[in-house]
């Protein structure tokens, strides 16, 4: 006889009480009582006095049976999340507009991150801030200028070259800390930060390099490209030089630029040895100065300026701002004493016939001389606040074109020519025109301000024009790049014939101190 099978009574079962946890890591790590900050979003007392700083994660959660909620300041969600949807996190913050003072968003990204494999990046406001910062300002800015309807190469090669590195989300927030100093300068704690962040990274592309090259030679090339990059737009010249130097010993060790297996890659490093050759009046770091000859390709008729050669009159470019033909058509007379330059062949077959040598010099001297007449005959719009953008992009045209015929007719560097005065002058005037107007006509904007970078010094007025320069330069370069490398080539050609066919680093101190 079977024995009945009773039923086991069920009872309520006893609710466990939840443990909080209200100290960060750090503090418990030490054995410390964790006292709150008066910021919410900053670091606990405690880790805020700790040098060098620390990575002060709050995890402020209850555990319920086998799940686990942490969060970081209230907000973070460290779950390991796969590099999708990290990007598809980056892509919301930037689809909703999120104000900058409102950095929230990007905690989680930032656990992403740091759970992807990526190096790990402090959970803080600072950060938190910068990223945001980076991604929705900066990005957009290179790949459409104004920032406003950024093209698909945001998402389909910049942001996954960002976020799926080991090291340039922390070169992300070291650019983004550099490019928004200069509209506001930060204190002194936050300098210092940015300056052990940088050695942090640059320990960590020395490590890079002396593991196995071959397997880590992308990540070690692009922080360095980037941090070259910055080195720039700060201005020092010496940490520039440096870099390149390095990023030149590596390129050869993988057997050339053809040898690195990317496109975009190549596009970066070509732009970044031209525009700082250009910039420091001075042959290219890494490319050969006789490149190959690229065929000059039919650009859009917005790119068009003085460095390309073209039949499309200026007159059609700058038509949608005013119809002053005197203008324009010295811009196709500019473009043609650039073309005249550019075209006299090599130096050593001026070289080998002096007077043919002679006169090419006497009938480019008196063509930049015609044309300077012409321009200083012109007269100049006295500008206010409230001026449109006609009378702004004329004195901006007018003073460039003054300043680049003087260089040519008197054969003395661009640097010397162009004073911290004009500088500023032009400047102020580009601004006011307003990024919104030269994406309309950005091959203008690029003659501009490559004429205006070289000789420009470490004050922020340098600074904000290498660094609009570089934007420039890259977003041409995007779209079209083969037109961007003849730009570029064309305008060290002409600082070559200025200098006399020697284009080195002590060309420009030399001249000076001899005219001084």
């Amino acid at each position: 006889m079977e024995r009945p099978i009773h039923a086991r009574p069920e009872f309520p079962l006893r609710s466990q009480p939840e443990l909080l946890s209200r100290s960060c890591t750090e503090c418990r790590r030490r054995k410390q009582k964790c006292k709150p900050s008066l910021i919410p979003e900053g670091p606990c007392a405690n880790c805020a006095k700790r040098y060098p700083p620390v990575a002060c994660v709050k995890r402020y959660g209850s555990c319920n049976g086998n799940r686990i909620v942490h969060q970081l300041d209230g907000r973070l969600k460290s779950n390991r999340r796969p590099y999708k949807d990290v990007q598809y996190q980056v892509q919301v913050v930037i689809n909703n507009e999120q104000p900058l003072e409102s950095p929230r968003t990007f905690f989680g990204l930032i656990a992403g991150i740091n759970t992807a494999g990526i190096s790990p990046i402090d959970s803080n406001a600072q950060n938190a801030q910068l990223l945001y910062y980076y991604v929705q300002r900066v990005i957009p800015l290179i790949t459409s200028l104004d920032g406003k309807n950024p093209p698909p190469e945001l998402n389909n090669s910049l942001l996954p070259g960002v976020i799926n590195s080991p090291l340039l989300p922390k070169i992300a927030i070291l650019e983004a800390a550099i490019i928004r100093e200069l509209f506001q300068p930060c204190d002194l704690a936050e300098n210092r930060r940015l300056i052990l962040l940088k050695g942090e990274i640059i320990a960590r592309i020395n490590e890079f390099i002396t593991k196995d090259f071959s397997k880590t030679y992308r990540e070690a090339i692009q922080s360095v490209l980037h941090i070259a990059l910055l080195e720039y737009y700060w201005g020092e010249r010496a940490s520039v030089v440096a870099h390149m130097n390095g990023l030149k010993s590596m390129i050869k060790l993988r057997g050339g630029i053809e040898s690195l297996e990317s496109e975009l890659f190549t596009k970066l490093i070509t732009l970044l040895d031209l525009q700082i050759a250009c910039g420091y009046e001075k042959v290219p770091s890494i490319l050969t100065f006789d490149l190959p000859v690229i065929t000059a390709s039919q650009c859009p008729q917005t790119f068009e300026n003085p460095f390309h050669e073209s039949t499309t009159p200026f007159s059609t470019v700058l038509e949608q701002f005013y119809g002053l033909y005197e203008l324009a058509t010295i811009l196709d007379d500019v473009r043609l004493l650039t073309s005249s330059i550019t075209s006299i062949g090599t130096i050593k077959c001026d070289l080998e016939d002096p007077l043919l040598q002679q006169h090419n010099t006497i009938t480019i001297t008196d063509h930049a001389f015609r044309i300077l007449h012409a321009t200083r005959c012109l007269p100049s719009t006295p500008l206010t606040p409230s001026s449109p953008p006609a009378d702004l992009i004329h004195e901006i045209l007018r003073t460039t074109i003054i300043i680049y015929t003087t260089a040519i007719s008197s054969r003395l560097p661009l640097s010397i020519v162009y004073t911290p005065a004009l500088r500023r002058q032009v400047y102020h005037s580009a601004m006011g025109f307003q990024l919104s107007n030269w994406k309309q006509i950005p091959g203008l904007q690029l003659w501009v301000l490559l004429l205006a970078c070289p000789g420009s010094g470490k004050d922020p007025l340098g600074r904000l024009l290498r660094s609009h320069k570089s934007l420039a330069t890259i977003y041409i370069g995007l779209k079209d790049f083969e037109f961007t490398v003849r730009c570029l080539r064309s305008f060290l050609g002409v600082q070559r014939w200025i200098s006399g066919g020697i284009l080195n680093e002590g060309l420009v101190e030399n001249l000076y101190s001899d005219i001084m």
